[in-house]
């Protein structure tokens, strides 16, 4: 039996590859009302400094096996991507440590996803970190007075997980904890997420908090985790199931399901000034398959931007792309200076969107 899934996994990607386009766009002009913003891999994750200080910018690693940098990016005529964090300087930075106090020093920076937040006087960024250890990290944020120049990142430790975890993405929970979403039990990438899609491997989140071992969120089992976001109070978070194709809100630490709301294919998650849940949704996972491990240019597949009402559990579709065009897909997207920023696992460029009045 399990030689004859093996073979139904392999004939499936097998398939999906070859249904998928394939084609790499490497120009970076402007088409329509989507800008391209060239020159950063793969940015997997964005999240916005208050005061308009700018974009913090995971680059994706492609579940480790690329090393990427922390990014700031303040858009403009001449801006340009700053890399804050590298593989030379992951802990650089003399303050109290935040995390377990037996993390592992990380060998290598390879991240996913990433969470800011207010963590008292000053401000916390954490990552979602693939080296030989899955783990998430913590840095203080030292923002700078002038928006125009780049925030400093300064390490503040770390949480390991277990051998068999693969990350995604996490965010801050009241309690000086986090929340952090597991795809599925480590084996062959393509392996898993087939056994995903059949809900043979399911994923979950962990729950931490200082001095305690990570714990399985209750009631959070489910296909493929991907996108993680926190509720205002800290005290409840949102959590997007690719494959089961919900975002459901978890009470915590109970776990309880507070509420679940149907959106396709879902990766990361940002809230709007308005109060809305923006959803980067893939409109084909089978038109997406070559895209990974695509460092340059772009690949060219659909995505739409759904922001999410959870209070009514009605949904806007506020841009929508049919085959990718200069970007895609995306993976996040951010509102900052009234235009929508996007992010992606694939090629080397975010894209700058301007909204249709």
């Amino acid at each position: 039996m399990r030689l004859n899934t093996q073979h139904l996994a392999l004939t499936a990607l097998l398939a999906l590859a070859l249904a998928g386009c394939g084609r790499i766009e490497t120009s970076c002009a402007t088409v329509g009302n989507v800008k391209p913003l060239c020159g950063v891999q793969m940015p997997e994750d964005i999240e916005v400094l208050p005061n308009e200080g700018g974009l913090l910018i995971a680059e994706y690693g492609h579940n480790g096996e690329l090393t990427g940098d922390l990014v700031w990016y303040q858009p403009g005529p001449e801006a340009t991507f700053v890399a804050l964090v590298t593989n030379d300087n992951i802990t650089t930075g003399a303050g109290e440590l935040w995390g377990s106090a037996d993390c592992a020093v990380p060998d290598k920076l390879s991240p996913h996803g990433i969470h800011l937040s207010k963590r008292g006087a000053t401000h916390q960024l954490l990552v979602v970190n693939h080296s030989s250890y899955e783990q998430v990290l913590f840095y203080e944020v030292k923002t700078s007075s002038d928006p125009q120049l780049p925030p400093a990142l300064e390490w503040r430790g770390c949480v390991t997980f277990p051998e068999y975890a693969v990350l995604n993405d996490v965010a801050a929970v009241a309690g000086a904890g986090f929340a952090v979403t597991h795809m599925y039990n480590r084996e062959s990438q393509a392996m898993a997420q087939f056994k995903s899609l059949l809900g043979i491997n399911k994923g979950h989140v962990w729950l931490w908090y200082p001095g305690k071992p990570a714990t399985i969120l209750p009631n959070s089992s489910a296909r493929l985790p991907n996108g993680i976001e926190v509720a205002d109070d800290g005290r409840s978070v949102w959590v997007n199931n690719y494959i089961d194709q919900q975002v459901k809100q978890h009470a915590l630490p109970s776990g309880e399901v507070l509420a679940a709301i149907h959106v396709p294919n879902i990766d990361n998650s940002a809230w709007l000034p308005d109060g809305r849940l923006l959803q980067a949704s893939h409109k084909s996972p089978m038109g997406m398959m070559p895209c990974f491990g695509v460092t340059e240019g772009t690949c060219a597949a659909g995505y739409e931007l759904i922001a999410v009402d959870t209070a009514t559990g009605t949904s806007e579709t506020l841009f929508s792309s049919s085959k990718g065009e200069l970007f895609g897909p995306a993976t996040v997207a951010v509102q900052y200076k009234g235009k929508l920023y996007a992010g992606s696992f694939s090629g080397d460029r975010l894209a700058e969107i301007t909204l249709q009045k």
